[in-house]
């Protein structure tokens, strides 16, 4: 793992502002950052044109490495697809690798998706479906329904540490049933499923580094930070940045 592959969500602080979040990110030394379309203050519009949030990005000096598209929903499929090809043209447009496919639910996921990896085979995107506790794609058997009805291997999968966590399955299940497909990693420390200060919790995050390196993941790294404490987010993700750096070089010193 290289700092160059570390990046930061907006998760963390749901409430800046985008120019706000470059800014405060870059600050501790962050450079890659991943773009929501939706829910944070900082989320970026589809439908508006992208020099905008490109400017921004490059008066912060940070770089836009993945976003979250509009999902796909089960009643509306024509419109809300359309919606994420949109999403996905705005992804490319402001250097974003990794766009976050999303539906309403499994079957959905596997309806829309040969339509969608059609729109964008030719952008420079590559798309992922992620895990999050409580939505459609939760566990392993769910990701497994999902790629088996997708059957295509352009769709490629996101590590979502935590929220395997929260589910209770640890990240070297996860990391080992999705294989050569992930080509996005989310990590975070918890107990249970609170978001902890990296370090304090049950994950084995040297673990986590190591194996990434040992297996040449040269991806993205998203650190995400949802502690109870908000108003100490900036110095915990400062802090988790530290710290996962640091056993990469112990690692690759050992």
């Amino acid at each position: 793992m290289k700092a160059t592959q570390l990046a930061v969500s907006p998760c963390s602080n749901p409430d800046l502002a985008l120019d706000e979040a470059l800014e405060a990110y870059a600050r501790i030394g962050f450079a890659k950052f991943e773009a929501f379309t939706s829910w944070v203050a900082s989320a970026l519009d589809w439908r508006a044109p992208s020099a905008p949030y490109t400017a921004a990005a490059r008066r912060a000096g940070v770089r836009f490495c993945s976003l979250h598209l509009p999902p796909v929903q089960a009643d509306a499929v024509p419109t809300t697809l359309t919606a994420a090809v949109q999403a996905a043209h705005v992804a490319a447009a402001v250097g974003a690798r990794v766009v976050l496919f999303k539906a309403s639910d499994r079957p959905t996921y596997i309806e829309a998706a040969p339509a969608f990896l059609h729109a964008v085979d030719e952008l420079a995107v590559t798309p992922v479906l992620q895990n999050h506790a409580g939505a459609p794609i939760s566990t392993l058997a769910d990701f497994r329904e999902v790629l088996d009805g997708i059957g295509d291997g352009r769709m490629r999968t996101l590590l979502e540490v935590g929220h395997f966590h929260a589910v209770g399955v640890s990240w070297r299940e996860a990391a080992d049933a999705l294989g050569d497909s992930v080509a996005l990693v989310h990590v975070k420390d918890q107990i249970g499923r609170q978001s902890v200060p990296f370090g304090t919790g049950e994950i084995d995050l040297p673990g986590l580094v190591a194996y990434l390196d040992e297996t040449g993941y040269t991806g993205d790294i998203v650190v995400e930070m949802e502690v109870s404490d908000k108003e100490n987010t900036l110095t915990y993700l400062a802090a988790a940045r530290r710290y996962l750096l640091r056993y990469c070089e112990e690692h690759h010193d050992s």
